[in-house]
């Protein structure tokens, strides 16, 4: 049987963003084994994620039992994606007539092609772990695309100084704050469904504090400004809300008085913000001078913020300074080198000429010995 909060709720969120219907749930188990919005450090620490960067988690992960379960579509529509995408694996988007989209990942195999239209209910794959490393579960990533970040669902908040000096939500690695190519802007997927699902992670202790069940969470990630948190604005994506939130709350079940008092040196979210993760590999030498030269001279949060973080932080932002300025350099000889390799093909063309000229005066005067020779 439906909760019927949870009902009322995704009605209500049914009329305010547009959706026909609320979803149903994916797979049989309907038990969430990763939670939106965590945030995972890269490498190990991201448990067999497809994704090794460090990066906030944009979707649930429902449990299979690690068995190759049917995965059935959530909703009506129409099948814009169904093939594989990088480390995503198997991909399938069903797009809502609303615009709106539910994104499947990792599946074993694509059982429905695009341009196929489906029904609520209906097996569209199973599930997976190809587009994951060797080791990761299987279990279904989902994901619920809307067209605009400041959509119904995707609340955002702005850093408020006063409160949390230290703190800003731009220091959050974040690998989605760009528009996705495939669903536009991602989501928490809580609220589009009809019912709430029970969140089984391996963190007991952060039931109490952030939710034991979907809904729950959604509620106080996103519900209200939890203590020390801040207003919602349009700046930042929900993903990123709801990890500073996160982080507002745990911080206040521990009685710290802000959010930076309850940061060590352990954490990633005591470092200075930076520039987005990955943007320097697209950016020239001049524009990595202006990035850099922007954040530490005109940013008057980080000129702020510089004065309360700890040692570890300054450490970690002076090796980055020294990364980029190795990256900088990398990137200085190697236009000197393209730049001598056209000064040296541009000589060679220059010199062409002479050689021809050269050759062709040996030429002549070789003709007139052997003519002297003849007479």
């Amino acid at each position: 049987m439906r909760n019927p909060l949870a009902l009322i709720l995704a009605l209500a969120i049914s009329s305010s963003a547009g959706a026909e219907t609320c979803m149903i749930s994916p797979t049989a188990k309907e038990q969430v084994s990763g939670r939106f919005g965590k945030f995972r450090e890269g490498g190990a620490a991201n448990f067999g994620s497809g994704n090794s960067k460090p990066h906030m988690h944009d979707g649930l992960d429902f449990s299979t039992s690690k068995q190759t379960s049917p995965i059935v579509a959530t909703t009506a529509g129409t099948v814009t994606w169904a093939k594989l995408r990088g480390s995503a694996g198997n991909t399938v988007v069903i797009k809502r007539d609303n615009g709106q989209s539910a994104v499947f990942y990792h599946l074993s195999y694509i059982a429905v092609k695009e341009g196929d239209k489906v029904q609520a209910g209906q097996e569209i794959g199973r599930a997976g772990a190809t587009g994951m490393k060797p080791g990761g579960d299987i279990h279904l990533h989902f994901i619920y695309g809307v067209p605009n970040p400041d959509d119904a669902r995707a609340k955002m908040f702005l850093s408020d100084a006063g409160k949390n000096p230290a703190f800003n939500p731009a220091q959050l690695p974040n690998a989605i704050a760009k528009k996705n190519s495939a669903f536009n802007y991602a989501t928490d997927p809580s609220p589009y469904f009809c019912k709430t699902f029970s969140i089984v992670d391996g963190n007991p202790d952060l039931y109490p504090i952030l939710g034991k069940d979907t809904m729950a969470q959604y509620n106080k990630m996103f519900g209200a400004t939890p203590p020390m948190g801040v207003p919602p604005s349009t700046q930042f994506d929900p993903v990123q809300i709801a990890a500073a939130n996160s982080d507002a709350l745990q911080a206040a079940s521990k009685g710290a008085p802000s959010i930076a008092s309850a940061l060590s040196d352990a954490d990633g979210y005591g470092s200075l913000p930076s520039a987005p993760i990955g943007d320097y590999e697209t950016m020239s030498p001049a524009e990595m001078m202006n990035t850099e030269a922007m954040r530490r001279f005109t940013d008057s949060e980080w000129n702020r913020s510089i004065t309360q973080v700890s040692s570890r932080a300054l450490w970690v932002d002076y090796l980055r300074a020294m990364g980029v300025s190795a990256q900088l350099n990398a990137a200085i000889r190697q236009k000197k080198e393209r730049m001598e390799a056209l000064m040296a093909l541009y000589t060679s063309q220059k010199l062409a000429v002479k050689r021809q000229q050269v050759d062709a005066a040996r030429e002549r005067a070789q003709r007139a010995d052997v003519q002297r020779s003849i007479q």
